[in-house]
């Protein structure tokens, strides 16, 4: 019997490739996500940081040039804060979106996957029954030929 042949190989070969290139995609926009959220911790540490050192300037005698340069930094902090929270909620968003094309890809996969394993099990129930059938016209020719030797 002829070798085993899926009609549909390269079909299975480029949902693979699909889902791997899915799967790169969903790594590179998890890895953005955690940046952005590296730099949104670090703008927030700033903060931290930066109303401690005016509270301890508040506690000694401060100039209004002192006090006004701390509330344009900080002012500064919060809005480049509010706009890094929008970064981390668009990097998040697109995460998703990588997410629901890789869950798709791996789905197109099985699916084509699920059709080769039926065909190389109906291949095997073929091949068995082609060589069931060899082993019955064995038996009877030997049959035969015992019988007419008799």
């Amino acid at each position: 019997m002829k070798k085993f042949r899926f009609r549909l190989e390269t079909l299975l070969k480029f949902r693979k490739m699909e889902e791997e290139q899915a799967q790169l995609k969903l790594t590179e926009a998890s890895i953005r996500l955690y940046k952005e959220q590296e730099l949104l911790n670090q703008l927030q540490n700033n903060l931290v940081v930066s109303l401690d050192l005016l509270s301890q300037e508040q506690s000694g005698s401060p100039t209004i040039e002192t006090l006004k340069t701390f509330g344009y930094y900080i002012d500064k902090i919060k809005s480049e804060i509010i706009h890094q929270q929008e970064q981390v909620a668009n990097a998040e968003t697109y995460r998703q979106e990588c997410l629901v094309v890789l869950e798709a890809a791996m789905k197109q996969r099985k699916l084509v996957d699920n059709l080769r394993e039926k065909r190389l099990e109906q291949y095997h129930t073929e091949l068995l029954q082609e060589e069931q059938k060899l082993l019955d016209e064995l038996g009877t020719q030997a049959f035969m030929r015992n019988k007419e030797s008799e």
